[in-house]
């Protein structure tokens, strides 16, 4: 079995160099070109000064040369940094100072906020494109790779404080691919489509990494589609059998695609819904609309983990706890260990508190960053996670929300997620969050909901109207009165990845 990602594909190379690997923008890149090319660009990188252990920022979209940059510095022994392009030059350059980046690999349209980070972060020396990569240059001399090296850095989306630089090996990810491909029972004959972007733990490793230790066929789609019928079409024309989503892309299908004409989705046996909270609302409305049944299922997992903690299985119909409320997002992969802690000590079945694993993916730590480390990783492997759940007398488990933002009105303890899926249904609301803030006065918690208009030139009168309408929903389903409700364009609400 390979060991590091490098012999992953390498061997694909070798063994089946004609076999399609992925396609994207109707161009097939098969295994044999993508190694032939990743050779290129490493001798491309060698000319830029990269070595062994430097780190290579890859600022790209979903294209081909992102494969081609990342496998080249992973053959050279170097570490990828992917980063979202889009992030905004001072976080960008915040980024660059703390990965510690020598190279940014980017391409044209991205390149002048590129160099104004790089500028601010003052540590990056060259930024380079693929013209400057695509070298006939003789190959360099690659030096074996092994499991304990460092594959890549995966940034956190900053959803909970500052981006930190998850650390993971060569054996974190493809320990973690192995295990994926298993849960999610994926085949040679399996086809794969994604739209999830490359510098996301999901879109990476799940979507990208994870097709080529069975074989099976990958399609991409860029993340900034237009409209989510682009990635109907493409499920309808691959014959796609398994695709991945957060949920709120199986929302906008059920909220934006009227005309269902020529879209058929009866070859697909898996679609996973993970990343954020797992509505049963939406799956049953997606499955309904679409004519599927028992197809998409929820998983877990975050990149502190590599990726994958639970994936439900294909074809089994879906679990709840006792009260019918909670979804199960399975059992724990094979190889991983879950348990809840509350208060320092672990606790029994259907108790919740925060979840912590352990297991062949969790991270070496967070890079250059060895407080923030301690306080989630312990010496003997166990990741706090700051997820809340549960697990059941059978061993599944439940998320039920973040530690940190549980919203405490009158002593009784609301998960955002729950208040903001009530405002989601609202007509017009296009998206919500839900925050406690503490009333200056009483220093008791208040609830306060931010909703995204789904259309603009809302009149005053309207949004009155809707104002009042979020309230008495709010207020009906889960007994709360919000204090208040601030109506924003679309937009407005910052959603990380």
């Amino acid at each position: 079995m390979p060991t590091t990602l490098t012999e992953l594909l390498g061997r694909r190379a070798a063994e089946e160099p004609g076999q399609p690997y992925f396609d994207l923008y109707d161009e097939t890149v098969a295994y044999g070109r993508l190694w032939k090319e990743s050779a290129r660009y490493a001798a491309g990188l060698t000319k830029f000064g990269v070595e062994r252990g430097d780190k290579v920022c890859l600022i790209y979209p979903t294209c081909a040369e992102f494969f081609y940059t990342f496998f080249g510095a992973l053959r050279l022994g170097a570490v990828p940094v992917p980063l979202y392009p889009t992030l905004g030059v001072d976080a960008t350059a915040n980024i660059l100072r703390d990965s510690e980046s020598k190279v940014v690999a980017t391409i044209g349209w991205f390149r002048a906020g590129v160099e104004q980070s790089q500028s601010a972060a003052g540590n990056v020396r060259h930024v380079v494109e693929p013209f400057d990569l695509e070298v006939d240059d003789r190959p360099p001399a690659f030096p074996a790779i092994r499991p304990e090296d460092i594959a890549f850095i995966q940034y956190t989306s900053g959803s909970t404080g500052q981006p930190r630089g998850v650390v993971l090996s060569h054996a974190n990810v493809v320990r973690t691919v192995e295990f994926m491909a298993e849960a999610a029972e994926l085949t040679r004959e399996d086809v794969v489509v994604s739209w999830l972007p490359l510098y996301h733990d999901m879109g990476l490793v799940g979507c990208a990494f994870t097709p080529p230790w069975t074989g099976a066929r990958l399609y991409l789609l860029p993340p900034d589609l237009k409209s989510p019928r682009a990635w109907l079409e493409l499920l309808t024309r691959a014959r796609a059998t398994f695709t991945v989503s957060p949920d709120f892309g199986y929302r906008n299908c059920v909220r934006n695609i009227h005309d269902r004409t020529g879209l058929d989705l009866s070859s697909l046996k898996q679609a996973l819904s993970g990343a954020e909270p797992v509505r049963l609302s939406t799956i049953q409305a997606f499955e309904e609309k679409f004519g599927l049944d028992n197809v998409v299922t929820p998983c877990y997992g975050l990149a502190e983990a590599t990726l994958a903690v639970a994936i439900w299985p294909r074809k089994t119909p879906l679990r709840f706890d006792r009260s019918g409320k909670v979804l199960s997002v399975g059992r724990p992969c094979r190889g991983i260990s879950v348990r809840i802690m509350e208060d320092e000590r672990e606790v029994g079945s259907d108790v919740e508190g925060e979840i912590c694993v352990r297991g062949p993916g969790v991270m070496q730590g967070y890079y250059n960053n060895p407080e923030a480390t301690r306080r989630v990783l312990s010496p003997d492997g166990w990741l706090r996670t700051g997820d809340l759940g549960f697990l059941d007398r059978d061993g599944y488990l439940y998320i039920t929300g973040r530690v940190k933002d549980l919203i405490i009105l009158g002593g009784e303890n609301i998960v955002p997620a729950d208040i903001e899926e009530i405002v989601d249904r609202a007509p017009g609301v296009r998206y919500s969050a839900a925050v406690g803030l503490e009333h200056e006065r009483t220093g008791s918690q208040r609830l306060h909901v931010v909703a995204e208009l789904r259309e603009p030139g809302m009149g005053a009168e309207a949004m009155s109207r809707l104002i009042r309408e979020i309230v008495q929903r709010v207020h009906h389903e889960r007994g709360h009165r919000p204090a208040r409700v601030l109506l924003v364009q679309r937009g407005a609400i910052p959603k990380t990845s």
